[in-house]
């Protein structure tokens, strides 16, 4: 074996026990415990009958945030599309592809704003979110499926998750049941 081979070989080796320091840490909360396993599964069985009786309800809930979401990609593909267009137009004076080109950039980047708010939201353990983000990307509209509704502290989480993801600090929140 050479030099070079060694070396590689000596750092995939770290990687892999980096990785396995890593992994030990984060999933230190997790079922580690097989009576745990027993409990979390003998709780689910009671909450199946339950969730039988609510799934009409959250099938309309889910078709309303599907719904809105569709609507809005649509809309954002319809303006992606159109901006593209003035941008790929060669009768198109240099000033207005200039200002599609920016605006494209804006709504793009808007896009991804909205979509990693409802992501973190939904990883904070609601069932679904949908962000609007105003043209002028100074407000926020929040919807979040809560089946509990919303604490202060909650509605104090998702602020933060909006502020940190889009710096935005004019937060709407409304609760879908």
């Amino acid at each position: 074996m050479t030099k070079k081979q060694l070396g590689i070989i000596c750092t995939l080796l770290a990687l892999i026990v980096c990785t396995a320091i890593l992994a030990a840490k984060l999933n230190n909360g997790g079922l580690n415990d097989p009576s745990d396993l027993s409990a979390v599964l003998s709780a689910e069985d009671g909450i199946n009958e339950v969730e039988e009786a609510t799934d009409t309800e959250t099938i309309s809930q889910q078709d309303f945030f599907i719904d809105s979401r569709s609507e809005r990609e649509q809309k954002d593909a319809t303006t992606v599309q159109s901006l593209k267009a003035i941008a790929d137009n060669e009768n198109t004076s240099a000033e207005q592809k200039a200002s599609a080109t920016d605006q494209l950039q804006t709504n793009t980047l808007k896009q991804d704003k909205q979509k990693t708010i409802e992501l973190n939201i939904k990883n904070k353990g609601y069932v679904d979110a949908l962000c609007e983000i105003s043209e002028d990307q100074k407000q926020a509209s929040i919807i979040v499926n809560a089946e509990d509704g919303l604490s202060e502290k909650d509605g104090a989480v998702i602020q933060e998750i909006v502020q940190n993801a889009a710096n935005i600090k004019d937060v709407t929140i409304e609760v879908k049941k």
